[in-house]
């Protein structure tokens, strides 16, 4: 069974096909598909494994950071981040593109948070955001497999190319990715999670002197009140 997307316009079907490995191949080929740093290991049997790039930027840092130098890039719990791809992409006008992230970094709690879809005509490296909502740091690796792209040929050409975005295609992250990061600085979730975490501590602080100060006393008290009115009766 092949795997389509149907769209209908103005009673006419058109459709997406998702290509295999060797549909893959066979665009690249014809160059109606371009993966710079194309790494054959990498293509898997419906999809093509992305490596992290050399540029990223964390949340609670202004700057942003060198991966290649690093080698590789750590997220904090509850901590966004914008992560590149190492592999350049180029799309013709019949090939659109769709980004997921590796279940192997899916099950530690990683999120995606940009956009799936790559348009048409789109030229350069992918800017991946996520986020981190597991309880450990999570680290990704430079030129680590973190994300996987799935190609789909179109029925037919677009009648306008994606625009496309000049940083992007000079392989650094755009301007207005930085800025949308910035905008969830007013409470990460690393704070939150801090929050709760001490929280939780003085939950648990306050019940410990409930049960080994307050409830003895409370009890001793009920006991004494007891006795007391036991003698008045007695006697």
């Amino acid at each position: 069974m092949l795997n389509t997307c149907n769209i209908i316009v103005k009673n006419e079907v058109r459709w997406a096909l998702l290509m295999t490995d060797g549909e893959i191949l066979e665009m690249i080929e014809r160059g109606e598909l371009v993966i710079e740093d194309f790494l054959d290991s990498n293509l898997e049997p419906a999809s093509y494994d992305m490596r992290l790039g050399k540029r990223g930027i964390v949340s609670h840092l202004e700057k942003q950071i060198d991966i290649e130098r690093e080698r590789g890039i750590t997220i904090n719990p509850g901590e966004f981040a914008l992560l590149t791809t190492l592999e350049k992409v180029k799309l013709s006008d019949t090939v659109a593109a769709h980004i997921g992230l590796r279940s192997y970094y899916a099950r530690k709690g990683l999120v995606l948070l940009s956009g799936p879809q790559v348009d048409p005509g789109f030229e350069g490296i992918l800017v991946i955001g996520v986020c981190n909502l597991s309880p450990r740091k999570i680290t990704i690796d430079y030129e680590d497999r973190f994300c996987t792209v799935e190609f789909h040929k179109l029925s037919r050409a677009v009648k306008r190319l994606y625009p496309g975005i000049e940083e992007q295609a000079k392989g650094e992250i755009p301007k207005v990715d930085k800025d949308y990061l910035r905008t969830l600085e007013v409470e990460s979730l690393s704070e939150m999670s801090e929050s709760i975490r001490q929280l939780s501590s003085s939950v648990g602080t306050l019940t410990t002197i409930v049960y080994k100060v307050i409830l003895p006393i409370i009890t001793a008290t009920f006991v004494a009140v007891i006795v007391g009115f036991l003698k008045l009766i007695i006697f």
